[in-house]
């Protein structure tokens, strides 16, 4: 969580408009809440009303009230004078004096010329106007009235042109930023001092009034440097950016506002703490509780969180500290009196910080609480009387239970506190971190943190009085079987962790156990695989298997166990557990790269098996059938007595070609199991490139060159296959000439059949009715008949019924 001591809140956004792009440029601000005024590039004064500016407000905006067009020159600043209901702008370096609210011009001030800038200093009972001529280099004091102005004696030469200034009321002191250097002049005698000289141009020369007679200037080299009218300010400077466009004083904190953001500093540590995105920002004016800030046609209100509101934030966020300072700050004292209560409570938050901040030795707390007093050593002797305190403990925990378990629980932040910072010698002043952490322990089991309880034990700590916490029987007595688990096994006791968590399975439930069975198993499995004596893992493995088989083989497959145990021992025992026997399996064959020809045959037949029990198993088939092409040292009769009278077809496959016979092989993938996939993945893991090179020279006429390349390994370079290709295209040549020969021979039997058809088409016969027809011997009458060459006629039913019709015939004619 971010810790954000401002709010920025957007107030007035001027709508953009193409027509209105130059009629409105907001050139300086000033706000007396409920009111803001702007003045604009184009001179005109803008009232605005804010209806609510608080970030805890659900609408914050505000409203135009009225705008007056009073000059046809910028409005370079604006300042008001509440108790007149005066407000001054300057404008083309003359000042004029407007109503507060109806923006009409005073026309009982007389304008005030040549002024390039101008401060008001603002009491009870008097009001003054410092202005300062970049012409004339004075500055001049005007006394401000309800009608007119009274021009005081003082005027105070300068030698450089003045660019900033600032007053503060307190000290009657003006801070003037010229072209090349900061001066401080009295009002009163007209002194001036010069302060340092900053390197700047003029859009960097900065002078902010803080109060108290101190000002807060932009120095050389990026730095935020304090100054104090009387003498030597003790405020370390501010290290912020030389493009800073403007500052202001919001205590304890200081703004500064650049270009693209406005930035937080703490006076009290002089660390940026907040950083504020403001695009195109222009200046900022400051409030009585925050600020504000504008861009070109944006208004926006800084606004400070209540004091109450960041300690807490600080303190959740652990941050003490700053939560510290921020609390020791006058601020920090100055808070409305409904506000007190909630602020003391936020303190309270801090009070174990004092105590681990103080060098007390914490075991003059424990031996406050009688119950703890087993944990402190017996050489310990308390500087403190602690003995009329711990009846009075007694006493209050037996009334009231409420307060006994708040003193607990601040007594745990409190030891959690000390132990954070147990890597610092001198916090421990002679404390050994034995009786912190036991105290810890005791302290867990009383109010049930079972989280706190686990951390502690989980990881290394000083709880070497195992046997007394056994023995005092506090951990049996509430059910913590499973952080005593922890605990022996954060003290290398394996053994008796692995004993207490085998007693509690499925007996007793653990409120100290966060982990799921599964997480359990494995921290089992963990423990024993640090014991070096095999005979305790060899009993209690069966448990672990039994309940799960996956998490039991980690036992013999991760390390340092693995090296303990003979593959052979291992195997005998995991002889009824066959999902732990393929994971042993496969990490003898894949992580020690074992060739033991037992292993790999045990693994194949467990595939097996595995596999025709279910047959939606594919991740196994697939294991299988890489084990059976890669493997090299399995018995391959053995494997295939197994697998013959099953339905493994491809498995079957891979085998055959294993003995070598592929012909066979294929011959089961292609007719006896139709699967022409597997018979051509088969093709591809079984292919010789030496035969098929042969047999692409002996008949390269038979083969497609085509479906050659389309199948041909990328491998094979195109010098191999040159004399196949070579006698390819030659015959692919040889077939496209005999294909033109047969084109232009079909071409002219065409061409003699369509001369013979107009030949016949041409000639005249004369049928008188007497002549025979040549098959049916009956005279043909018919004007439509077949002609043969020969001058026979046929009725054409005689032709069709013939079969076929004689090589004499022509196509039938008509008589002429």
């Amino acid at each position: 969580m971010s810790f954000n001591a401002f709010t920025l809140t957007c107030v007035y956004e001027k709508t953009s408009d193409p027509r209105d792009k130059d009629r409105f440029n907001i050139q300086c601000v000033e706000c007396y809440h409920p009111n803001i005024y702007m003045g604009t590039k184009q001179g005109t004064v803008h009232h605005l009303l804010i209806s609510s500016v608080h970030p805890s407000s659900n609408q914050t905006y505000a409203k135009e009230a009225r705008v007056k067009k009073f000059s046809s020159s910028p409005v370079n600043r604006i300042r008001l004078v509440p108790i007149y209901n005066h407000l001054l702008a300057l404008s083309n370096r003359t000042v004029t004096v407007l109503n507060m609210f109806s923006l009409e011009t005073n026309p009982s001030f007389k304008k005030i010329q040549n002024v390039s800038q101008f401060e008001l200093s603002q009491e009870e009972d008097k009001v003054q106007m410092v202005t300062c001529s970049s012409q004339k280099k004075v500055i001049r004091v005007l006394a401000v009235g309800v009608d007119h102005w009274d021009v005081l004696k003082v005027s105070i030469p300068l030698a450089q042109e003045p660019v900033e200034l600032a007053v503060d009321v307190c000290s009657a002191c003006v801070c003037v930023g010229t072209s090349e250097q900061y001066l401080l002049c009295d009002l009163h005698t007209g002194h001036r001092e010069a302060l340092f000289q900053h390197g700047h141009s003029r859009l960097q020369v900065l002078v902010s009034a803080v109060g108290g007679g101190e000002f807060l200037l932009n120095g050389p080299g990026g730095l935020g440097l304090f100054v104090l009218a009387s003498g030597v300010c003790q405020r370390p400077p501010l290290h912020w950016s030389p493009e800073v466009l403007a500052a202001c004083m919001c205590p304890p904190y200081a703004l500064s506002l650049q270009a693209c953001e406005l930035v937080v500093y703490s006076l009290l540590d002089q660390q940026c703490k907040q950083t504020v995105s403001v695009r195109g920002a222009l200046g900022m004016v400051p409030t009585t509780d925050g600020a504000v800030v504008f861009t070109d046609r944006s208004v926006y209100t800084v606004w400070m969180s209540p004091v109450q509101e960041q300690v807490q934030r600080l303190v959740e966020q652990e941050r003490l500290e700053e939560a510290l300072l921020l609390l020791d700050s006058p601020q920090a004292h100055a808070v409305d009196p409904h506000r007190v209560i909630n602020l003391s409570v936020t303190t309270c938050y801090l009070h174990f910080f004092f105590f681990s901040k103080g060098e007390l030795d914490p075991r003059e707390l424990l031996h406050l609480f009688p119950d703890l007093h087993a944990t402190l050593p017996e050489h310990f002797h308390p500087q403190i009387d602690h003995h009329t305190r711990a009846q009075d403990l007694r006493e209050l925990w037996r009334t009231d239970p409420d307060t006994k378990h708040r003193y607990l629980r601040f007594l745990i932040d409190y030891l959690r506190a000390v132990r954070s910072r147990s890597a610092e010698p001198d916090l421990w002043s002679g404390c050994g971190a034995e009786e912190v952490d036991c105290a810890l322990l005791w302290l867990y089991v009383q109010t049930a943190d079972s989280d706190g309880l686990v951390q502690l034990v989980a990881n290394p700590n000083a709880c070497a009085k195992v046997m007394y916490v056994v023995k005092t029987n506090r951990i049996f007595f509430h059910d913590r079987f499973f952080a005593l688990g922890f605990l022996y096994q954060s003290h290398g006791k394996y053994e008796d962790a692995i004993q207490v968590m085998t007693f509690t399975e499925g007996v007793h439930t653990d409120p100290s156990c966060p982990l799921s069975r599964s997480e359990v198993l494995e921290l089992v499995v963990s423990s024993l695989r640090q014991l070096e004596d095999t005979d305790i893992v060899w009993k209690y493995a069966p448990w672990i298997l039994h309940n799960n088989q996956e998490t039991g083989v980690q036992i013999f497959t991760k390390p340092p166990a693995q090296a303990h145990f003979p593959p052979d021992q291992v195997l005998s025992l995991l002889e009824t557990y066959p999902q732990a026997r393929i994971k042993y399996l496969e990490f003898l064959i894949h992580e020690t790269n074992s060739e033991e020809a037992g292993h790999h045959t045990h693994l194949a037949l467990a595939y097996v098996s595995q596999s025709l029990q279910s047959h939606e198993d594919t991740e196994t088939r697939r294991k299988l059938q890489d084990l059976l092409w890669e493997s090299q040292c399995y018995d391959v009769s053995t494997v295939y007595d197994q697998i013959k009278p099953t339905s493994l077809h491809i498995e079957k496959a891979i085998l055959l070609g294993r003995t070598g016979d592929h012909r066979g092989a294929l011959s089961l993938l292609v007719q006896d199991c139709p699967d022409p996939t597997a018979a051509e993945e088969y093709c591809y893991s079984e292919g010789r490139s030496p035969a098929a090179l042969d047999l692409l020279q002996k008949y390269p006429q038979v083969l497609s060159g085509e479906k050659v390349l389309e199948v041909m390994p990328e491998s094979w370079s195109v010098q191999l296959l040159s004399g196949f290709l070579v006698e390819s295209i030659r015959e692919m040549f040889h077939q496209s000439r005999l294909k033109k020969v047969q084109r232009a021979l079909e071409q002219a039997r065409l061409l003699r059949h369509k001369a013979f058809w107009i030949q016949a088409s041409n000639t005249m016969l004369k049928l008188d009715g007497k002549q025979p027809c040549l098959l049916c011997r009956k005279p043909v009458t018919s004007p439509l008949f077949v002609h043969t060459p020969s001058g026979g006629l046929l009725h054409l039913d005689c032709a069709n019924n013939s079969g076929t019709t004689p090589p004499t015939c022509t196509v039938p004619s008509s008589v002429k």
